[in-house]
């Protein structure tokens, strides 16, 4: 038995606990959209925590060449200005970085189930939707859901 068969198998489980096909499918991707989300929120909590310095520095920095940028301006000098507000650019980017990064750690476990479960359910027809509908209509919005839910819990 290869580990993607016995992933497979741990990712179906959920899929199959309710008799009715319709409800075992519903509470499946529900279960697989908290599950990812809270991987998800792991993930990023752990980016977050690498980052935390560097992105601390990040915000300094930006601060105090805006900070410079406008004592220039201030001042008439418009060389010093535009340096200074060039670099202070600059560190915006190195933070918007950043933040692309904790972006990725969030979502990254929702685009892998969406595609074990878009392998897994592949011409399967989707219940209470038309025939050409995949599982991603059912996936993304429990998925959106699980994350919204999940970040007011763990902020309070």
């Amino acid at each position: 038995m290869t580990p993607f068969d016995i992933l497979d198998a741990l990712l179906i489980a959920p899929f199959r606990l309710f008799g009715p096909p319709a409800a075992g499918f519903l509470f499946g991707e529900l279960f697989l959209a908290f599950v990812g989300a809270a991987l998800g929120r792991g993930t990023d909590a752990l980016v977050a925590r690498s980052q935390r310095a560097r992105r601390d520095e990040q915000e300094r920095e930006t601060r105090r060449r805006s900070e410079l940028s406008e004592q220039a301006l201030r001042q008439g000098d418009k060389k010093a200005y535009l340096v200074q507000n060039d670099l202070a650019q600059q560190a915006y980017g190195n933070t918007l970085a950043l933040a692309a990064g904790r972006g990725a750690a969030l979502l990254w476990p929702g685009c892998a189930l969406l595609a074990w479960l878009s392998w897994r359910f592949d011409g399967a027809p989707m219940p209470l939707l038309w025939s050409s509908a995949g599982p991603a209509w059912y996936f993304i919005p429990f998925y959106a859901g699980a994350l919204w839910f999940l970040g007011r819990i763990f902020r309070k």
